[in-house]
């Protein structure tokens, strides 16, 4: 009987053996497997937020308190060459009225050109200290009372949404910071500069028909014109205005926020922290991406030379 029994009994222990050795050896590979898939997830992980910064921060005291998840994009620092070659300034009180015989120097067709359109960026570069004056007050105003009034928040977004400035979820001293970061002056003289440049001095098809000076494109089919010479299968548009305003106050609004400039703006941030914008060679340089042209950059430093466009800078209009 007992041999019997020992008869059957082996085979269901092998049987047994082999099935928890499968189980077991598949245990084994699910492990491995939910390793690997942690490894790869950390993979994307590291993939996607390696140049990025996660940070818990407290909402301002106004709000309910609850702990908010940012993640901060790191911004690439600047060559300390650059920030070498800019000096700090206490005081700058060099401004003057723009007049009539400042533009005597230019020949006619020059001439003509500069007295539009100078005024019209002297007057956007205004409104943009005034804007700044703004902020600034406000930045005071949180770092004091830690608040503040609907309608400065209101005014606050709307100045965050002109410049493309994300501001839902965002701790109004950080929005603030923000743009004060991106929305600043732009040389009169470099202005001024591209201005001609991509408008023949004002004589293109696009300025004196569409009143565009800076050749801004768009997608927008209500917004634009089509180039004469657009390449087969390109769908872009030149953008046109109702007046020269308009396409000033665009270009700076594109200066101010589009991702293709924030070397410029970093660059610019450093001469605001040391009250200098004497050295706009260093702007200069970060708007390469402005134009196909590979000589764009010597071009422009080239034009602002040769009619001293520097001159203007520091003009200021009264009103």
């Amino acid at each position: 009987m007992n041999k019997v029994l020992n008869f059957f009994s082996f085979p269901i222990l092998i049987i047994g053996l082999i099935a928890l050795s499968n189980g077991t050896l598949n245990y084994i590979n699910i492990f491995e497997y939910k390793q690997d898939s942690n490894i790869n997830s950390s993979n994307q992980i590291n993939r996607l937020y390696s140049e990025k910064e996660i940070t818990l921060k407290d909402p301002p005291i106004s709000e309910k308190l609850t702990n908010k998840l940012f993640v901060k994009v790191r911004v690439k620092p600047i060559n300390p060459k650059i920030i070498s070659k800019i000096e700090n300034r206490i005081d700058l009180n060099d401004f003057t009225n723009l007049a009539d015989r400042d533009f005597n120097y230019l020949e006619p067709s020059k001439k003509q050109f500069v007295q539009t359109v100078l005024p019209i960026i002297i007057n956007e570069n205004q409104n943009i200290l005034i804007t700044r004056n703004f902020i600034i007050d406000l930045k005071t105003k949180l770092e004091t009372f830690k608040t503040l009034k609907n309608e400065e928040v209101r005014r606050l977004n709307k100045i965050a949404l002109k410049y493309n400035i994300n501001f839902s979820n965002k701790h109004k001293l950080d929005l603030v910071e923000e743009i004060l970061e991106n929305v600043d002056i732009i040389p009169n003289s470099i202005v001024l500069a591209q201005a001609a440049i991509e408008s023949g001095w004002g004589k293109s098809r696009f300025a004196m028909e569409y009143n565009a000076l800076f050749g801004e494109y768009t997608y927008d089919q209500n917004q634009g014109v089509v180039p004469l010479e657009r390449e087969f299968g390109d769908k872009h548009l030149i953008k046109s205005f109702s007046s020269y305003d308009g396409s000033v106050s665009s270009y700076f609004k594109n200066i101010n926020s589009h991702s293709a400039y924030k070397d410029f703006r970093a660059v610019r941030n450093v001469m605001r922290n040391k009250n200098n914008f004497s050295n706009i060679n260093l702007l200069i340089k970060n708007l390469d991406s402005y134009a196909e042209d590979i000589n764009y950059i010597n071009t422009l430093s080239a034009v602002i030379e040769k009619n001293n466009f520097n001159k203007f800078d520091l003009k200021v209009i009264s009103y």
